[in-house]
């Protein structure tokens, strides 16, 4: 069958240069890595009716000519940062790697890379239950450093160049280990040009943009992923970081406000439900009394709700399943509180108190935390559990 020719553009179509712009914007954002970028490749074929997913090409050689070696530096005099210092710096997160890239190639060739001055620099854990066996632990952050500033380095046949960094920094986030023993590796995810002929700057006309499009050559190509050597490495056990301790404060927002206030109540209860226990919040404070900081961790039941019957408190029964997989970690600074809203309107069997009158309620805090770096940005220890803090007793009117 002949192809046909391509419709004129209409509603829900784009231009060839629109949607090259809007690849463009995918493969250069400051969260883009190996997967993203092709999944902007792929966005091609779907988006563009006139260009093809090979239409980005590969500006540098195979992986295969290029060598990354990875390797523990732990005399490095690089800075510790805000969240290395104390016992921190003892951690594995805390730890100095140096990476060398290597060409193997016969020819020159220039890396760029653009945002914070951090190259595509992934480093994995392995973890065999993963779905890829392998689980990142320290990559770029996705946060915006200001406007991009493209920063290259040239590579002539055999030469190298060291890049050093520990796996959490400034620029860098990064994941707490336990106490053990881990198989480290990285990724370079490489983007530039082979110098054709050599000593030619073959950088400078991928990245002239010539409008309409706002985008310029160089991000239209197809990465290059260097995989390094595998190292074990050792995360040390800390000394006793001591106890914590939590405060819990419960209030009742007023039926007034409980619909501006609490997220999960708004326009749903605007209206002719205020007042009703389906449209009561509860503002809650939760307080480190300890005198280090802590990251708290906030799953599906973290309240644990009762109300008084016949002089007894029996707890609110649950109706839906918790199907939450990713955990919210909020770091709490000694003496600070972290303040939110709670309600019964979703999850709860709430039949008990469908009547208008007068109920009422405690809410327990089971709180599940760990000791934290000095700027909260990741765990000293392992998650526990801590004991529970029970609130006061609290009243609700409804109508």
């Amino acid at each position: 069958m002949a192809p046909s020719k391509p419709a004129a553009l209409g509603h829900g179509q784009t231009s060839a240069t629109t949607c090259a712009n809007r690849v463009s914007a995918m493969v250069m954002a400051p969260t883009a890595h190996k997967f993203l970028r092709l999944a902007a490749i792929c966005f091609f074929s779907v988006c563009c009716p006139l260009l093809k997913a090979g239409d980005a090409p590969q500006l540098l050689p195979d992986a295969n000519e290029f060598r990354l070696t990875l390797a523990e530096d732990r005399h490095r005099t690089l800075p510790l940062g805000p969240s290395c210092t104390g016992e921190a710096a003892q951690t594995l997160t805390c730890r100095a790697f140096t990476l060398t890239l290597e060409n193997l190639s016969k020819k020159a060739v220039r890396i760029s890379w653009g945002g914070c001055n951090e190259p595509e620099i992934r480093i994995d854990r392995k973890e065999p239950s993963s779905s890829f066996g392998w689980f990142p632990v320290s990559q770029k952050k996705s946060d915006n450093c200001g406007p991009t500033t493209m920063h290259s380095l040239r590579l002539k046949p055999g030469e190298k160049n060291e890049y050093a960094t520990r796996l959490i920094s400034p620029r860098r986030d990064a994941e707490s280990f336990a106490p053990g023993s881990y198989t480290l590796r990285a990724e370079w995810v490489l983007l530039g040009c082979t110098e054709e002929p050599e000593g030619a700057d073959c950088l400078r006309p991928l990245q002239i943009i010539r409008p309409p499009s706002s985008a310029s050559p160089f991000s239209f190509q197809e990465p290059v992923s260097v995989i390094s050597n595998e190292v074990r490495a050792d995360s040390p056990a800390l000394p006793d970081l001591g106890e914590m301790k939590f405060s819990f404060e419960v209030n009742v927002t007023p039926a007034s406000l409980a619909a501006r206030i609490a997220p999960a109540l708004r326009g749903k209860c605007a209206g002719k439900g205020v007042g009703t226990i389906e449209c009561t919040a509860f503002h809650y404070k939760i307080g480190n009394s300890g005198t280090r900081i802590v990251r708290w961790t906030q799953g599906c039941r973290d309240f644990l709700p009762e109300y008084l019957a016949d002089g007894q408190w029996r707890p609110v029964l649950e109706t839906l399943t918790c199907t939450l997989n990713a955990l919210v970690e909020t770091p709490i600074l000694p003496g600070a509180v972290v303040e939110g809203d709670f309600s019964l309107a979703w999850g709860y069997d709430i039949s008990p108190f469908r009547n208008p009158g007068e109920y009422r309620f405690r809410l327990t805090l089971n709180p599940t935390a760990c000791f934290a770096s000095p700027d909260g940005r990741f765990c000293l220890t392992m998650y526990h559990d801590e004991p529970p803090v029970t609130s006061s007793e609290l009243t609700v009117r409804t109508q």
